[in-house]
C-alpha cells in the first residue's frame, strides 16, 4: 500500500472517530504512521484531505455512466430495480459498512455547523442527483416516463437509499429486513406510486 492509501485510510479513521472538528493532522499522520508534513505534501491541508477521502469513498462517476447506459427497449424499472441494488450494496457493504456509516454521520452533524463540510458532502450527493435526473429526463423525452420534475425524482430516489443506510447504521441490521426485497419494493411503489389505478 503507497503512502498516499495510508494517510487516506488513516484519515477515514480519524474523522469517523474523531469527526471534522477533532480530527487533527497531527493524529492521521500517527495513525497512517507518517511525518505530519508528508500530509501536507500530499494534500496541503485537512480539508482537501477530507475532499479526497470522500471523492476515494464514494461510488465511481464511471460506473455510474455504466448503470446509466440503457438499451434500446430497455424497461424502466427493471433498470431502476437494478441501480437501486447497486446503490444499496454500495451503501451497504458489510466490509466497508461500519467505518463508512460512521463516516456518513460525522458529515452529516459536522455539516451543519461547518460550511466547507456541507459543500464537499452537497457535492457528492449532486453528481448522484444530477446523473439521474438526466436519466430521467431522457426517459421522459423517449416517453418512458410522463412529464414530471427529474430533479425532484432523482432525489427521492437517492434520499431513499441514504436514508436507510444511515438507519442501518443506528438501528437493528434486520430492521429494514432483507435489502434486495425492500429495494423490490421500494421500486415498485416509486414506479407505480401509491394511487389505486382504476
Amino acid at each position: 500500500m503507497g503512502v498516499e492509501q495510508q494517510i487516506l485510510d488513516a484519515a477515514l479513521k480519524v474523522f469517523s472517530s474523531q469527526g471534522y472538528t477533532g480530527a487533527t493532522t497531527r493524529r492521521i499522520a500517527e495513525e497512517a504512521n507518517v511525518a505530519e508534513v508528508t500530509i501536507f505534501r500530499k494534500f496541503q491541508s485537512k480539508e482537501n484531505l477530507l475532499k479526497e477521502v470522500l471523492i476515494r469513498n464514494r461510488v465511481e462517476i464511471s460506473e455510474l455512466d455504466n448503470l446509466f447506459r440503457i438499451e434500446v427497449g430497455a424497461d424502466i424499472e427493471t433498470e431502476l430495480l437494478a441501480l437501486g441494488k447497486k446503490i444499496a450494496k454500495d451503501l451497504g457493504d458489510k466490509k466497508k459498512d461500519s467505518k463508512n456509516r460512521i463516516f456518513m454521520f460525522m458529515l452529516f452533524e459536522e455539516g451543519r455547523n461547518r460550511a466547507e463540510v456541507s459543500e464537499i458532502l452537497t457535492s457528492v450527493f449532486q453528481d448522484y442527483i444530477t446523473r439521474l435526473s438526466e436519466f430521467f429526463e431522457l426517459q421522459v423525452r423517449k416517453g418512458k416516463l410522463r412529464t414530471i420534475n427529474t430533479r425532484s425524482a432523482a432525489l427521492t430516489f437517492i434520499s431513499y437509499f441514504v436514508y436507510t443506510s444511515l438507519i442501518r447504521g443506528v438501528l437493528e441490521y434486520s430492521f429494514l429486513g432483507n435489502d434486495d426485497e425492500e429495494v423490490e419494493r421500494f421500486i415498485d411503489i416509486f414506479t407505480h406510486g401509491v394511487l389505486k389505478v382504476e
